[in-house]
């Protein structure tokens, strides 16, 4: 690291604070604070999430997996826009008519508090053990690599103050103002990152000779270590449904669009943008083949790109764009943790707390929420990969939370006892298998795991459902047929336009 990487550096983090901190005078009210006055236009929305997704740790995450299994990867990233497209069309006028402010509180209004209150706890959970302590666990491990004198412990305790000075002051308008800029530098950085590892390995022509052929392919076989075929039909549909339809971090955005129109076009936004990370991420981890051959540890793939092969200047412009992956990451995840203990614990709690109150709780909690997850952070790298930690975990514990979410919304007949008892049967039947996986008594790939979960999900939300009296549901929480309808023609077309884009794709690389 030069100087002049360092004053680059030091100008974005400035940058940054500068403009999440002009936030400050307007985060008077919860309303204000949590959902930025649901007052958010859709090019914010877009850029927002896109920064939240393209997080410290799925850039590593990513480029550490594609360098040990090849492009495969990439189905999680364009069956997640395949999931971006649903919510924009189908889901976003039910999750703003609600008007609330969790997806937990959506679930209280559906179905009751205990669902509420699971919900939230699970949320808090991942958020904090996963979202949130793999990026800061990725921001450490590479930034240790370029500053080795400072132990990993260190650079996550910086990183949390920063973070936590303007996304605790102006809350989610701070973020979402910082979310442009901050993605603009993350594509920036991964394009720059990307040239110079395709000119390292002789482009496509030099990545074709030294991965082997099945890398650069996305249909895998069924020993695939990273996604073999079935578990892209079975499984990565389901992660993608709880990381776009059901996270807090997602669809706090979402409430908080200036209107449903906004609120679908920062999403087909966000599509199109994701678009780029076969590109500008994922590829270049499998170029990494041919001029990084002997990195023990696929993590440590992207701090390696960034030190052999970038020169002065520019070493500096890609640092500040994956520092600005975590900071966008890292916030966003903040504040929907820190979302979700004000509005579904301390307000129920507290009937007569002020508007003033809530937001300083907010506050209070985000301080320790981070601190949590700044703690956990290091302890990740006991877990093998990255991407495999997350995706892993994910994959054992999402899924009975999608199906009790989605069928409130698309099944009209499912009541709070159904959701109760698919949540304990279908969390159990996890467990189980997880078990069975530890005492070597089944082997599964974890991609295999939500599908016979979400089998036993749906048939305990429909039994248990029926087996109880029929409850009177709010219009307003339910899908409507009509909807497609209500979407106006440019809408659809920019959908159809995305999935076209999709279906090039996965041609080309098949």
């Amino acid at each position: 690291m030069t100087s002049l990487d360092l004053i680059i550096v030091g100008i974005f983090i400035l940058s940054v604070l500068a403009i999440g901190l002009t936030a400050k005078s307007r985060a008077k009210t919860t309303e204000d604070y949590f959902l930025a006055g649901r007052d958010l236009p859709w090019y914010q929305i877009g850029f927002s999430l896109f920064a939240t997704n393209f997080s410290a740790s799925a850039i590593i995450g990513l480029t550490g997996a594609a360098y040990i299994t090849g492009i495969a990867i990439y189905n999680y990233e364009w069956i997640g826009i395949i999931a971006i497209i649903f919510f924009a069309l189908f889901l976003v006028g039910v999750v703003r008519g609600s008007q609330v402010y969790t997806i937990a509180q959506f679930l209280d209004e559906r179905y009751d508090k205990r669902i509420k209150y699971l919900y939230s706890l699970f949320l808090l959970f991942l958020i904090i053990f996963i979202d949130m302590a793999a990026s800061l666990y990725a921001g450490g491990l590479l930034l240790h690599e370029l500053f080795p004198q400072v132990s990993m412990s260190s650079i996550i305790f910086i990183i949390m103050i920063i973070v936590a000075i303007y996304s605790l002051v102006g809350g989610i308008g701070s973020i979402s103002k910082t979310d442009i800029l901050q993605t603009n530098v993350i594509i920036l950085g991964a394009m720059l990152i990307a040239f110079f590892a395709f000119r390292e390995a002789g482009g496509m022509a030099g990545i074709r000779q030294s991965a082997p052929s099945e890398f650069l392919s996305l249909v895998r076989p069924l020993d695939d270590r990273a996604v073999p075929w079935p578990g892209l039909l079975l499984g990565i549909p389901i992660l993608g449904a709880y990381f776009w339809l059901t996270s807090q971090n997602m669809a706090q955005f979402v409430l908080s669009a200036r209107s449903e129109t906004d609120a679908a076009r920062g999403l087909f936004m966000a599509g199109f943008l994701k678009l780029l990370v076969l590109f500008i991420i994922i590829l270049p981890g499998v170029a990494a083949i041919g001029f990084l051959p002997d990195i023990p540890e696929p993590d440590r793939i992207y701090p390696s790109l960034i030190t052999q092969l970038l020169p002065t200047g520019i070493l500096g412009l890609v640092l500040a764009g994956f520092i600005a992956s975590l900071m966008s990451n890292t916030d966003s995840t903040l504040h929907a943790a820190s979302t979700i203990i004000t509005m579904d614990f301390v307000r129920p709690a507290f009937g007569n707390i002020s508007n003033a109150q809530l937001v300083w709780v907010g506050r209070a909690t985000s301080l320790v929420i981070i601190g949590i997850s700044a703690i956990w952070a290091p302890k990740i790298g006991d877990f093998g990969t990255l991407f495999e930690y997350i995706q892993g975990l994910l994959s054992y514990v999402v899924t009975p939370f999608v199906v009790v979410y989605l069928g409130g919304i698309f099944w009209k007949h499912s009541n709070a006892r159904g959701a109760f008892w698919t949540l304990i049967f279908g969390s159990s039947s996890a467990i189980m298998i997880s078990v069975l996986q530890a005492l070597n008594i089944i082997d599964l790939h974890y991609l295999y795991v939500p599908f016979p979960v979400a089998l036993i999900s749906l048939f305990c939300l429909w039994f248990f459902s029926r087996k109880s009296s029929v409850t009177l549901v709010d219009a307003r929480l339910l899908w409507d047929s009509d909807v497609l309808k209500k979407m106006s023609r440019p809408d659809l077309i920019i959908a159809a336009l995305l999935c076209g884009a999709i279906f090039v794709q996965v041609w080309l690389f098949r």
